[in-house]
């Protein structure tokens, strides 16, 4: 485990992540209960703020950080597939495409209910992919989705107001920052 850098940069742009997901989510749960047009300005800030909080997500086991940053990335080049794809398929695409990014997001919430217990980043967990497999899955409800938008805005900015008022990472070089298997660490 030596050799390990993790500091106070690295967790200052994980948390501006969070910031750039709230806002989105922010601006997404306003725009479509008023039915703008401009409410994917929201996906695309919270997308942005999923990708940089996932590269610079902190998590122990690799194959977990793996999986969130693939499934963004997946889920960012889907989207991009989703305007070449014939037009019957296109919006299914860049949906699947939005719920790869927000399966990513999940993961970043799991983690920050595992290891803080967050109450909210266990249902947000849940929340996000359910969200896009109602869409998927369904017919579109606009008030549905409405609804669900505000909820996830709600959820996400009270993780991310406890996730900013938590103590930033001091420059970690050694062990002392902790490894799994450690009874007082997660």
């Amino acid at each position: 485990m030596s050799g390990i850098k993790y500091g106070r940069r690295h967790d200052i742009s994980y948390r501006a992540g969070l910031v750039l997901q709230v806002l989105g989510a922010a601006i997404l749960a306003l725009l479509f209960a008023l039915e703008d047009p401009f409410f994917s300005v929201g996906i695309l800030l919270f997308e942005a703020g999923a990708l940089l909080s996932a590269i610079y997500l902190l998590v122990w086991m690799r194959w977990i950080k793996k999986f969130i940053v693939g499934s963004v990335l997946a889920g960012i080049a889907l989207q991009a597939a989703g305007f070449y794809a014939p037009e019957h398929y296109a919006a299914q695409v860049i949906i699947a495409g939005i719920g790869l990014i927000c399966a990513g997001a999940a993961g970043m919430a799991g983690k920050e209910a595992y290891c803080f217990a967050f109450r909210e980043g266990w249902v947000l967990m849940w929340a996000l992919p359910l969200v896009v497999l109602a869409n998927l899955l369904g017919a579109p409800n606009h008030l549905f989705n409405a609804v669900l938008f505000a909820l996830l805005f709600v959820l996400l900015l009270l993780l991310t107001i406890k996730k900013l008022r938590q103590p930033l990472l001091s420059s970690c070089s050694t062990d002392a920052c902790g490894r799994p298997g450690k009874t007082d660490n997660r």
